[in-house]
């Protein structure tokens, strides 16, 4: 009795075997993942109040071009300057998605202050002085007279300790009639506090020289206190 249950089990088994190999006849475990490349840059510049066009992207599936099937999502308003994102998903045959992204800079074109400054900063911590520079600071205007400045720190920590970009406190400023400059917006450095002007200093803009003086220190940490020259403004494009 014991031979026959033990051959009925290994014939079982040889069966069910055999029922998942048929099963397993024509199931691909060998999928060809999509690849994405963008037209143009992927970091670009755009005018304000200006229609978007996308450079476009192409996705292929091996040498089958799928662009036909990719998907775009985005919040980009060119009325409003500052950065925008613009996300490409695709799926492949086997539903295995590839993506690509692309920023998008809106920008006023005429604004006078525009371009890539060297920015030279003199650290004052509760009078021990220091000096950094000069780094390479991104300043654009965003209209309204609105400028968006990289760092208001001068790249100090994000580029000068090389902490990187969640410590490099950009915000928007304003440049006023009188050439005196006052803070808009300003993002948090990843200590969680971000940048104000220093009470009692005045920051300026001079158009002729296009030099930008700002007066900073973090919020908390009024003790420390920057001032940040930018010159020498390289154009955007």
């Amino acid at each position: 009795m014991k031979k026959i249950i033990i051959f009925s089990v290994f014939v079982l088994a040889l069966t069910l075997s055999a029922c998942e190999d048929e099963a397993s006849k024509g199931v691909s475990t060998v999928t060809t993942y999509a690849t994405m490349k963008l037209n143009g840059s992927a970091d670009m510049f755009w005018p304000l109040n200006t229609p978007f066009v996308d450079p476009g992207i192409v996705a292929l599936e091996g040498t089958t071009d799928i662009s036909s099937k990719i998907t775009k999502t985005t919040t980009l308003d060119v009325s409003k300057g500052g950065f925008y994102t613009i996300n490409y998903k695709v799926l492949n045959a086997d539903g295995f998605p590839a993506s690509a992204t692309r920023i998008v800079k809106v920008y006023d074109a005429s604004a006078p202050f525009n371009g890539y400054y060297q920015s030279r900063i003199t650290r004052n911590n509760a009078g021990t002085i220091a000096n950094r520079g000069p780094y390479n600071i991104l300043v654009f205007g965003v209209g309204s007279g609105n400028y968006y400045v990289e760092s208001l720190l001068g790249g100090w920590y994000s580029i000068g300790s090389a902490y990187g970009a969640a410590y490099a406190g950009p915000g928007v400023i304003k440049i006023n009639a009188d050439n005196t400059i006052s803070i808009v917006s300003a993002s948090k450095l990843a200590w969680g506090y971000p940048c104000l002007l220093t009470a009692g200093t005045t920051s300026t803009a001079d158009s002729g020289t296009k030099t930008l003086v700002l007066n900073t220190n973090m919020e908390d940490v009024p003790t420390m206190k920057f001032a940040v020259t930018l010159s020498s403004p390289t154009p955007l494009n």
